[in-house]
């Protein structure tokens, strides 16, 4: 077994636990949030304001970390995810599938193709979420 190199994340290459929709939908309106109040600057966001806006048995860890995937995958597939955008905001069937979809924890500073889950998977399930 391998030492997690962070708090933040899991053991790379180890399943990600699914989390709750309306966890991730909650944090991903808090990173909006701040984003919108810091615009064109980075700004990092503890995992205890994220907890405090989580139900009280979320896992953070794995909230926090599949919303820096959907938000890799709204800026890099930002196209593919325009069906299911309205008033610029994401449908609840994004958050759905992202909270399931499988995906692996990746490791700090180790290589990495692509991202941890299927695209093409998300995208199927997404359309199945929406029929």
């Amino acid at each position: 077994m391998h030492a997690n190199h962070s708090s933040l994340i899991g053991n790379p290459g180890e399943p990600v636990p699914t989390v709750e929709m309306g966890d991730l939908k909650s944090a991903w309106n808090i990173y909006k949030d701040i984003e919108s109040r810091h615009l064109g600057k980075q700004v990092g966001v503890g995992i205890s304001v994220i907890q405090h806006g989580c139900s009280a048995t979320a896992d953070a860890r794995a909230v926090t970390y599949r919303c820096g995937m959907l938000q890799v995958l709204e800026r890099f597939a930002a196209d593919r995810l325009v069906p299911w955008r309205g008033n610029g905001r994401l449908d609840d069937a994004v958050f759905s599938v992202a909270a399931r979809i499988p995906m692996n924890w990746i490791g700090v500073g180790i290589p990495q193709s692509g991202l941890p889950f299927d695209v093409d998977s998300f995208f199927d399930e997404l359309r199945l979420e929406s029929a």
